[in-house]
């Protein structure tokens, strides 16, 4: 059980020494930099603990439920007309994509099978370049 928990924390390095990760951590840096992103962040993580909140009451109002979530996709939407969220948006999403194909590859040496995404397509674009 050592050897196993050994090769996890090589992954693991493996991982963290990886291009995709770099440029996920550099995204994230350079997006935390961003007055604007950080701002309409803030205010999304306000809105959605107000929503969280109103969700564990009793009786929540459908009309002020639909309000804060109106609000929280208007920030969304704002986020991601931001080039510093899209661009970490996208790293997050091919760092993603990496650990999925480390997952298929343990799942394939260990059960002699690989999950086929339904449809043939996973919804992430990183790892294939036939829909484009």
């Amino acid at each position: 059980m050592d050897k196993v928990f050994e090769k996890t924390r090589e992954l693991g390095q493996a991982l963290l020494e990886s291009e995709a990760y770099r440029k996920m951590k550099d995204a994230e840096d350079k997006a935390m930099g961003n007055a604007e992103a950080a701002s309409l962040m803030g205010s999304f993580l306000e809105k959605r603990s107000e929503l969280q909140a109103m969700m564990q009451s009793e009786n929540p109002d459908p009309g002020a439920l639909k309000r804060l979530s109106d609000e929280m996709d208007g920030f969304q939407e704002r986020l991601q007309m931001i080039d510093d969220i899209v661009a970490l948006n996208d790293a997050r999403n091919d760092f993603n994509s990496l650990i999925g194909q480390i997952n298929q590859v343990l799942q394939f040496i260990v059960t002699g099978r690989m999950d086929e995404p339904s449809g043939g397509c996973s919804g992430n674009c990183g790892s294939c370049s036939g829909c484009n």
